[in-house]
């Protein structure tokens, strides 16, 4: 997914502070972005997509070891 729409999604149902302190850059910038105003964003694409693209959380895992270990147990590796 584009990374504006992204951005736009997660500003309709969180505040403009709130998005701006999870990405770690200032509110204007947040703000400049969502308007495509950004100039040379490419890198805050990057972050957007990053933070908000699509993931799978799975519950219970929470790093690269635990991943494995799980795989093992299922039988996938």
């Amino acid at each position: 997914m584009d990374a504006i729409k992204l951005l736009q999604e997660q500003l309709n149902i969180k505040s403009l502070t709130q998005i701006s302190q999870e990405l770690g850059i200032s509110k204007t910038s947040v703000s400049l972005l969502s308007n495509n105003k950004y100039p040379n964003p490419k890198k805050m694409h990057e972050k957007i997509i990053d933070k908000y693209g699509s993931k799978q959380e799975i519950i219970g895992v929470e790093s690269k070891t635990d991943l494995e270990e799980l795989a093992k147990e299922l039988g996938c590796i």
